[in-house]
């Protein structure tokens, strides 16, 4: 009998476990050819091209997804909770001019970012503010710093799930990033044009 309650208590501590850790995986594909591209390298575009990003949740969570362009502005891309399973794609979005470096923060997080959404609803209001957006990369810092804090989140850069597919008749493996064993992450993704 101490046998079953041990087991079961310990089958129900790791499911507990399970459902308290976010996981996630996140796509960059870039251009007609939709390559996969790690986010964890400088990723070199031209201007006119495009890009797609893909984010998969594993549990429910709350995802942030804001670009901050060459331009000094702020597009808020993504802004809302995802159910475990869903999946959401943003883009196609163009490189335009200047060149310079355009900055994508993804931030994801089991728990709701009040601040963070209150300071993005702010933006939406009035997009044109230096202060808002000044405000949005301060907290966005502050989130980064968070997550830091807490050591290089694991990531491992995976193929995705066996998906193939021919582009122009060569067949391109598509790779994602998953992302696991936190709750709360900030991952810049950094582009120069």
């Amino acid at each position: 009998m101490k046998k079953i309650a041990f087991v079961s208590f310990f089958i129900f501590a790791a499911v507990c476990l399970q459902a308290q850790t976010l996981t996630w995986d996140i796509k960059f594909l870039k251009g007609l050819s939709q390559e996969s591209e790690p986010i964890s390298q400088i990723i070199r575009m031209n201007t006119g091209e495009f890009f797609l990003i893909s984010i998969t949740a594993a549990s429910d969570c709350f995802s942030y997804v804001i670009a901050y362009d060459s331009e000094r502005q702020i597009h808020v891309l993504h802004d809302r909770p995802l159910r475990r399973g869903q999946e959401v794609f943003l883009g196609p979005i163009t490189i335009h001019d200047p060149p310079g470096t355009e900055t994508i923060y993804v931030i994801m997080s089991l728990e709701r970012q009040a601040a963070l959404e209150r300071l993005i609803q702010n933006h939406k209001n009035n997009p044109g503010s230096r202060q808002h957006i000044n405000s949005l990369l301060r907290e966005i810092g502050r989130l980064q710093n968070t997550a830091a804090g807490l050591g290089e989140p694991p990531s491992v850069y995976i193929p995705g799930g066996g998906t193939t597919r021919s582009v122009s008749g060569e067949l391109i493996v598509e790779y994602m990033t998953r992302f696991t064993e936190r709750n709360n992450y900030v991952r810049p993704i950094t582009i120069r044009h």
